[in-house]
């Protein structure tokens, strides 16, 4: 089991997150493959068993050992979601048998850009380059390909921002692989074919299918003949999660599944290659189950059609170009109970699939197979600003000091003595109003105005004391921007100097070879 205390952000550079603790793996992953096993119940005409033969047949070559699967989106992954790839394929190894990555081509980036340290004199700044622009709520797989024009602009904008950390890194590599990929593919097999080059060189081993060309299957349609009761479970899960976790509001962490008198919300997107994903909704009639993307009505399917895979899927291919994919509950409950036998998650993943544990306890009436958590810090070799959030909030409280208690800053003439003192005597006046003369808002007022006042005046005597004071806010802005720039994790793992991405893949390798 998951000990969900213990998925924190690893906070030193090099430092690596396994949960449960890599010792305890193996036979977790041993002991999910058994429970699996002792599974019986049917997934539309399917019993689970025969089920999870065929699936593994096609997606990983059939196994009778342990498979361990991971998935996200095929994106610019930071190191931390990368660690999950090598341990994966490390322990799987180890077991005799296979990891499988599922590349979670059905999402919708949230934009679409790959930020890049670029170092700037002794400082780092941070550059946005554009690599694509969908239209929005269109997925990865609507993405078409960059053409041998766009991606040698995109390699030209990332190496000059790189300077002479590009040939030290793997993206020379990277891009490299991504110019050799098919012209049939698009964009996710670009991006899937570029990682995978890179990973072979440290000798990560996985087996990899896209969302959008597997999940599909009697999954969807045991959902489709039977949305009311999982819209049931699937609330409940999510209500059992917020009230164990105390969180508040009904769309969070992610909103309930809507439904309307006999129309039930599937967790399934429903959308045209190239446009924007529509939720679908189902109504069950007497003989028939009527299908919407949101709104609009997409076709009526009969029962006997949906009840029996065989007629289902051609029945649902047959959409006018509308295609069926999984939303990110659906996708993990499917890959979870019909495919792999431990799923590795990062931190994100792992707190919320919590709800899918509670999801496959309700329809399944099983218990859930497990799942693990990964994840790593790796901060990429760049110039030390020497500023940071601490220094800007420090050098912010001074400016305001300066402004609201002058008479601490400038220098002591009598002058500036006497300004201080009647200073002090206008704040005595304020404190006694303030408790005794509540009601005598325009008296109040009166003596704040004074305060302020005799703030200005003492101000004029040293007229550069508070725009010192703002310029260095301004300079230390500027090195706390670069000090964020320079730590962040998130960069893509690509951008590494080798050396560094080499001790991370050694670290994990030891963790699980010698602990496993």
């Amino acid at each position: 089991m998951l000990d969900f205390s213990r998925l924190r952000t690893p906070p030193g550079d090099g430092d690596v997150l396994i949960e449960p603790p890599s010792d305890r793996l193996a036979a977790l992953a041993e002991s999910s493959h058994a429970l699996l096993r002792s599974y019986r119940f049917d997934v539309l005409d399917f019993d689970i068993q025969s089920l999870r033969t065929d699936l593994r047949a096609a997606l990983c070559a059939g196994c009778d050992h342990p498979t361990v699967i991971t998935g996200h989106q095929p994106e610019f992954i930071h190191a931390g979601v990368w660690a999950k790839h090598i341990v994966a394929s490390d322990l799987a190894r180890t077991l005799g048998g296979k990891a499988l990555n599922i590349v979670v081509d059905s999402d919708a980036p949230t934009r679409s850009v790959l930020e890049v340290p670029a170092v700037v004199g002794e400082r780092v700044e941070v550059r946005a380059v554009h690599y694509a622009q969908p239209p929005h709520g269109v997925t990865h797989e609507g993405i078409s390909r960059l053409g041998p024009g766009d991606l040698e602009a995109l390699t030209g904008v990332v190496a000059d921002a790189l300077g002479e950390r590009y040939q030290r890194s793997y993206m020379p590599m990277y891009f490299a692989a991504m110019a050799a990929a098919g012209q049939a593919g698009d964009w996710v097999d670009q991006m899937q074919q570029a990682r995978r080059a890179v990973e072979r060189t440290f000798g990560v081993e996985m087996i990899e299918h896209r969302a959008s060309r597997v999940w599909y299957g009697p999954m969807l349609t045991d959902l489709m003949l039977n949305a009311g009761r999982f819209r049931e479970c699937y609330n409940s899960a999510l209500a059992e999660y917020r009230r164990v976790n105390r969180v508040r509001g009904p769309k969070r962490p992610i909103p309930d599944l809507a439904g309307d008198g006999a129309r039930c919300e599937l967790p399934v997107w429903v959308y045209r290659l190239g446009e924007p994903r529509r939720r679908l909704f189902v109504e069950r009639a007497t003989d028939r189950v009527n299908l919407y993307a949101d709104a609009d009505h997409l076709a009526q399917v009969p029962l006997d059609d949906l009840a029996r895979w065989d007629r289902a899927g051609a029945a649902l291919e047959n959409m006018g170009g509308y295609l069926f994919r999984p939303r990110a509950l659906s996708l993990t409950l499917w890959a979870r109970i019909c495919v792999g036998d431990l799923f590795i998650h990062g931190i994100g993943g792992a707190k919320y699939d919590r709800i899918t544990d509670g999801l496959i306890r309700r329809y399944f009436n099983v218990e859930p197979p497990a799942m693990a958590c990964v994840s790593a810090t790796l901060l990429m070799a760049l110039p030390d600003s020497g500023g940071d959030d601490a220094l800007l909030r420090s050098a912010r409280t001074r400016v305001r000091d300066i402004e609201y208690n002058p008479q601490r800053h400038v220098r002591r003439t009598a002058q500036s003595d006497a300004l201080a003192v009647h200073r002090q005597r206008a704040v005595t006046r304020s404190i006694e109003m303030r408790s005794r003369a509540r009601r005598d808002r325009r008296g109040r007022r009166a003596v704040f105005d004074e305060i302020r006042s005799l703030n200005a005046r003492l101000l004029t005597l040293e007229p550069a004391l508070l725009d010192e004071a703002e310029a260095e806010v301004g300079a230390v802005a500027q090195r706390a921007q670069a000090g964020r720039a320079a730590g962040r994790r998130d960069y893509f793992f690509a951008m590494h100097e080798r050396p560094r991405l080499q001790r991370l893949r050694e670290t994990l390798a030891l963790v699980v070879r010698n602990r496993v």
